[in-house]
């Protein structure tokens, strides 16, 4: 796949990964198409701004969650974030852009320091940091000192147990943004949320682990110590269950 491909947004995500087309989250919301699509754009121009948007993201969410799997229904607080998020890359921040749309008052300048008295306070700070690494190096030989001494023969027997008991999952970001869904053999929800590129998180289950990856290109998985790689292309929605043997 192109690693040109546009990222899709987490409600774009959140929607395919529960098999609905525009067309049907319309229908379901009374909401015109062209604004759920610039909302998926995360963009606010056709809905009249953020404090517009959050009412349709949240419609749109609740739409969702009623065909989404059991288990893996979609926060519409963390969705409503990732647009405001969006709209703050223009180099302003959310509440300069709120003031724009009168949901909050103009924020007030603050005033500034003059640079004699920031010279003075750094100066502090240093010389208080400098005595707590004295500090803190003095306790840390001590620790080091008393530290027991571990054998690599019990190190690499403790690895060798944890790896074997049931399903240990480690979800690494590799470029852009995934929204993941995580179940267990019983349908309860283990995450549910995005991971980033540079984020990585471990899940782990004596039984089993079901996955929905709504962008499989930007994760990268490692089962009971054997690497996956990347699972799928840009942009795909990938489903993927785990035992403790492997992949079903």
């Amino acid at each position: 796949m192109a690693r040109l491909m546009a990222e899709k947004s987490s409600l774009q995500q959140a929607r395919e990964a529960a098999g609905l087309t525009l067309e049907q989250i319309s229908a379901l919301t009374n909401i015109r198409l062209g604004v759920i699509k610039d909302l998926e754009n995360n963009s606010v121009d056709l809905c009249g701004g953020v404090a517009y948007a959050r009412g349709h993201i949240r419609s749109i969410v609740a739409a969702v969650n009623k065909k989404a799997p059991k288990g893996l229904r979609v926060d519409a607080d963390q969705l409503v974030a990732d647009m405001e998020a969006a709209q703050s890359q223009d180099g302003r921040k959310i509440i300069e852009r709120l003031a724009e749309n009168n949901v909050a008052d103009k924020p007030k300048e603050k005033k500034r320091m003059k640079f004699r008295t920031l010279a003075t306070i750094s100066a502090a700070v240093l010389s208080i940091g400098f005595v707590a690494q004295i500090a803190i190096s003095n306790v840390s030989q001590i620790n080091s000192d008393l530290a027991p001494v571990v054998s690599n023969e019990v190190i690499e027997q403790t690895k060798i147990e944890t790896a074997s008991t049931g399903v240990n999952l480690v979800v690494t970001g590799v470029k852009g943004k995934s929204w993941i869904g995580l179940t267990n053999a019983n349908g309860e929800q283990v995450f549910n949320g995005q991971i980033s590129e540079g984020q990585i998180a471990t899940f782990t289950d004596p039984q089993l682990i079901k996955a929905i990856i709504g962008n499989a290109g930007a994760i990268s998985l490692n089962l009971n110590g054997a690497d996956l790689g990347v699972v799928g292309g840009d942009g795909e929605v990938v489903r993927l269950d785990f035992d403790a043997n492997g992949q079903l």
